[in-house]
């Protein structure tokens, strides 16, 4: 469907969005007016005919789609992605669903996309997108004015600013596509649909029923009818739970539909509403479906869980194609093997290796010019591989860098340590002909360590390590066989050795490399 003829449907018809684009600080905190579902209808009929085998952990696969500007800026940095996805997990844990990364990550450079006014934009662009029998999930700058939405007919947008690893806006969002209304079904936009719910004294009883538009969250986009449903006010005593709100009896009265802080001493609203019959309560805060912010939210009622996995098993069982999930991969940092300790390697042919982690198909790199890696001067890179060549860095600066592992499963690994490295012209740089790459580190070292070279040899060979002063005397010298590979060896400095600077050469038939080396 193409966005000409979505916004000339709406202009015969006359409706208007009114989220609109806002700066992440102002960002509503979810889009989506989700009534409820055909399905869930039939669900909370009869929730005993459904299946529901809470015991079985649940696979469901996702589809990544990171967006970024025309020029290819601003994409979703991978390591936050990783702590989505551990995030996601962890939040789903209690529900016995856990969700996968199903192929490769989606990269999409369309400004408009990115930074888009309307969910009628955003369905555009996941029409356009959207990849069969996943789930399929859309990180972006701006969608259309919200921390996220969920278009039941289509995927899950997540604004990026919205997405750090103490936030649960994807589980809510996740939450809306396994059929959850917000806890405060009907109250989104307010009971008089203002679009202002403070204008709403809740110091008076609430009303009987309250109205709300849903016209582009049905089970199907339909753009030229105005949907508009009546639906009961949830009381304090239970009396219409099953059919007031959102249907779920152990999700209490809640109408609170903008974002509330938890209260100081419990997570609970510190706004105290009245229900119809002049009840008080306050909204419960720990509910991941609820307008409460991250702090307070971190868990679905047992309903809920029990109408998602029945979600899954009845209307949605072509996501369930793959129940064997990957291997675990152990929380350990890779080990980088170079370049480590601020070896200087040529600006226009850097290269970074580490060890292989056990089970791990994917890495995450982060090259940065501070040790915080602030995000705005941090390079990110995906790789399948265990070394990285990088694009031309600066010359004659130091980077930082960083390595994390994960797989298709697994995703809350740790981060390694910060290793560095510093840029320097290529004709500084001459190994020897059947050497690609020689290592000495540490440098300065101290008089009492040990000084370790990696070198990276083509063929068998012996090797000489030399250390001598400036004017050439030799003061060391050892001598190896190289394997063809990666070889790794270490040199016990002399204890008598005084500080200084020193020349230590490596020798072999292709050559010599000499570097200096500061002992202190």
């Amino acid at each position: 469907m193409k966005r000409n003829y979505l916004l000339s449907l709406l202009a015969v018809f006359g409706f208007v969005f009114l989220a609109n684009a806002q700066n992440p600080i102002d960002l509503n905190p979810c889009g989506s007016v989700s009534g409820k579902s055909t399905w869930l209808k039939k669900y909370q009929a009869s929730p005993q005919l459904y299946q529901k085998n809470t015991d079985t952990i649940i696979y469901v696969p996702l589809t990544i789609h990171l967006l970024g500007t025309d020029a290819g800026q601003g994409f979703f940095p991978y390591n936050k992605l990783l702590d989505a996805l551990c995030v996601l997990n962890q939040d789903f844990e209690q529900a016995n669903i856990q969700f996968f990364v199903e192929g490769d990550l989606n990269l999409i450079s369309n400004s408009a996309w990115n930074d888009h006014e309307t969910v009628l934009d955003g369905a555009e662009m996941m029409f356009a997108n959207n990849v069969a029998n996943t789930l399929n999930c859309y990180f972006l700058s701006d969608p259309a004015g919200n921390c996220g939405y969920n278009l039941p007919y289509a995927g899950i947008a997540v604004a990026k600013s919205c997405a750090d690893a103490a936030d649960h806006t994807w589980s809510h969002e996740v939450g809306h596509a396994l059929s959850l209304p917000h806890p405060f079904l009907g109250w989104e936009g307010g009971p008089t649909h203002d679009g202002n719910i403070n204008t709403y004294n809740f110091n008076n009883p609430a009303p009987l029923t309250v109205t709300y538009d849903y016209t582009y969250f049905k089970d199907t986009l339909i753009i030229d009818t105005l949907i508009i449903d009546t639906i009961a006010v949830e009381m304090v005593d239970q009396s219409n739970c099953t059919v007031a709100a959102d249907g779920f009896c152990d999700t209490p009265p809640d109408y609170l539909s903008y974002r509330w802080q938890c209260n100081s001493s419990s997570p609970e609203s510190s706004v105290l509403q009245r229900d119809p019959n002049g009840d008080t309560f306050r909204s419960d805060g720990t509910l991941i479906m609820s307008y409460a912010d991250d702090a307070c939210s971190y868990r679905f009622s047992d309903d809920q869980i029990a109408a998602m996995r029945a979600n899954l098993y009845d209307e949605k069982p072509e996501l369930l194609y793959n129940q064997t999930p990957a291997d675990a991969i152990a929380e350990i940092a890779p080990n980088q093997i170079y370049p480590i300790n601020g070896e200087a390697v040529a600006f226009n042919q850097a290269e970074l290796a580490w060890d292989e982690v056990e089970n791990a198909i994917f890495y995450s790199i982060e090259i940065s010019r501070v040790p915080t890696f602030s995000s705005a001067i941090t390079d990110k890179y995906w790789t399948s591989s265990t070394n990285l060549i990088l694009p031309e860095l600066d010359m004659d600066r130091t980077y930082y860098w960083r390595v994390r592992a994960a797989n298709s499963h697994y995703f809350c690994t740790p981060r390694s340590e910060s290793a560095t490295f510093v840029t320097i012209s290529p004709t500084a740089t001459s190994f020897p002909a059947n050497i690609s790459r020689i290592v000495i580190a540490p440098n300065p070292v101290n008089k009492h360590g040990k000084i370790n070279i990696t070198l990276d040899a083509n063929e068998q060979m012996p090797v000489e390590i030399l250390l001598s002063n400036t004017i050439g005397a030799r003061l060391q010298t050892q001598q190896f066989t190289a394997n063809s590979g990666l070889n790794q060896w270490s040199i016990e400095l002399d204890t008598h050795l005084p500080g200084g600077i020193y020349l230590l050469s490596v020798q072999t038939s292709g050559g010599i490399y000499t570097e200096k080396v500061i002992v202190e």
